[in-house]
Parts: structure tokens; C-alpha cells; sequence
């Protein structure tokens, strides 16, 4: 009887040591495998152009944004230029949607460069003299026959946002056969709900970030720019976060911003992808009517 009982205080002593050792051994491979993951991500960046230029002021926050979708009327139209040759259709008079009578030039050549000067004062001479104002778009590039701009605010660049957008047709001689404008006002920031934690970080946070989700590789090339990326609240106004704009390799570009759960957010965003959804959302708009 009693070598029953030793046994069992042998047993019972054996599973508490084996529980304190795997308690004791879980959270030491977690700590390995974090460092193995870091030291991996500032290994790819050593070799990663661009990156060593880059700030680590935390200068952006999880702040948001808000602003208001301005109202086109006739009236306004007028201040446009060139507007002889051009018919308008004020939809739910937050969207404009313009159809030349007869197709206009391009000062410009195709392919089009965006990164030479005198390209680029062209193309915004021919949208400044076509389009209310058109002075606060930023040319970012062309799907087939459509041409993208996004609106720059006061506050900063906006990108892919269906409210401060001109999205502009083109025929197959480069030709401007219309245009669909959108236009927000009034950018500013949001009030902040009680209870809510301001955070900041940084170029290079947003730049490591990607690296040890292995969207940026050993021996790429990057560009970090800052602007304001569209997020989806109730709310009838429009909602923007802070956002770093990565470009990797000039050919992909990702955003990173945070919300105000503190948790960041990597966005990938393609030309054609944003123009599908645009012309998927007309059609659904049309059948409504219908």
C-alpha cells in the first residue's frame, strides 16, 4: 500500500516537471524564431535599394480623415476653358461625366513618360484647360484606353479613391474621347472617438513590414512617397488614413496604413483591378435604373 503511494507521488512529480519544461521550452523556440525572422529581413534589406535613404521619423499616424464629395453644377462648368467642344451629364451631381463631340489630341506621345518634366507640364496643360479643376490632379497611368488621375488635396496626395478621381477615355489614335470626374472638398481630420490611441510610425516600419510579408525581395528597388488611401466606414463622406505608398520595382505598388485598432494594413492595389470594379459598379447602377 504504501509503495502505491510513492508511486503515484513519482508519477504525479514526473507531469508537473514535464508541464514546467514545455511552458519553459515554448515561449524560448517563439523568441528563436522571431529573432531568425528579423535578422532574415535585415539581411534582404542590406540589399534592397532605396532603403537606406529612407527615414525613421515616425512622421505618419493612424489618424483618419474625412472629407466632402463636391456637388457639380452648370454654373461651375463654365469656369472650364475649352468646354465648346465637350457635353455634360451631371449624374447624382457628385459625378461628372463629360463626352467630347469631336475626339481632341494629346500634347503628348505614346508610350507616355510621367517621369520627363515637359511630358508631364503637357498633359497637365491639356487637363487644366479640360477639366474643373484639373490643376489638382496627378497624372498615375494608363489601363488600355483609360487614363488615371488622382486628386491631391491640401493635406496631400489621395490614390485610388472613386471620390477624387478624373478618369479619362482615350481612342485607339491617343485621342480624348471624354472624361468622368469626380472632386472632394473639405479634407480634413476626423474627430477622434473616446477611447482612441494616437500611434505613429515610419518609412522604414512600413518598408520592414513588407519585406517580412516578402513583398519586397533581396535586390529590389523601392520608392516611399506619402499620400492618403481610401478606407470603408458608415458614413456618408468620404474616409481616408495616412498611407506610405511603396513602390517596388516600379511595377508594384502596395499601401501601408494603420487604422484606429492599431493594427497595420498592407494594400495592393493594380490599375486594372480599380478600373474593373469602377465599370462593375456602372453596370450594377444601370440595371437598378433599368
Amino acid at each position: 500500500m504504501q509503495w502505491n503511494k510513492i508511486k503515484l507521488t513519482f508519477i504525479l512529480a514526473f507531469l508537473v516537471l514535464n508541464v514546467y519544461l514545455v511552458i519553459q521550452l515554448f515561449p524560448q523556440e517563439e523568441t528563436e524564431q522571431i529573432g531568425l525572422e528579423t535578422e532574415s529581413t535585415a539581411s534582404v534589406l542590406t540589399s534592397v535599394k532605396g532603403y537606406q535613404e529612407l527615414s525613421a521619423e515616425e512622421t505618419e499616424t493612424n489618424q483618419q480623415y474625412e472629407a466632402t464629395k463636391m456637388q457639380f453644377k452648370e454654373k461651375d462648368l463654365e469656369k472650364i476653358p475649352y468646354k465648346d467642344n465637350m457635353e455634360f451629364d451631371i449624374k447624382s451631381g457628385t459625378e461628372l461625366d463629360v463626352t467630347f463631340k469631336e475626339p481632341e489630341e494629346l500634347p503628348v506621345e505614346f508610350p507616355f513618360d510621367k517621369d520627363t518634366k515637359q511630358s508631364r507640364d503637357d498633359l497637365n496643360s491639356f487637363i487644366d484647360e479640360h477639366v474643373l479643376h484639373g490643376e489638382d490632379y496627378t497624372y498615375w497611368g494608363r489601363q488600355g484606353d483609360k487614363m488615371l488621375f488622382f486628386q491631391e488635396t491640401d493635406k496631400g496626395q489621395t490614390y485610388f479613391s472613386e471620390d477624387s478621381l478624373l478618369l479619362v477615355t482615350i481612342n485607339g489614335d491617343y485621342h480624348v474621347t471624354g472624361y468622368t470626374q469626380t472632386y472632394i472638398e473639405n479634407f480634413k481630420k476626423s474627430e477622434n472617438e473616446e477611447g482612441w490611441e494616437q500611434n505613429h510610425y515610419s518609412e522604414k516600419q512600413a518598408v520592414e513590414m513588407l519585406t517580412a510579408k516578402q513583398y519586397i525581395e533581396r535586390g529590389d528597388t523601392i520608392k516611399v512617397e506619402k499620400g492618403f488611401y481610401p478606407i470603408i466606414e458608415l458614413s456618408s463622406k468620404p474616409n481616408y488614413a495616412p498611407a506610405y505608398k511603396i513602390t517596388v520595382n516600379d511595377t508594384e505598388h502596395y499601401f501601408y496604413l494603420m487604422l484606429p485598432d492599431n493594427n497595420p494594413y498592407i494594400r495592393q492595389q493594380t490599375e486594372s483591378a480599380f478600373i474593373t470594379n469602377i465599370e462593375l459598379e456602372k453596370e450594377t447602377e444601370t440595371e437598378d435604373i433599368q
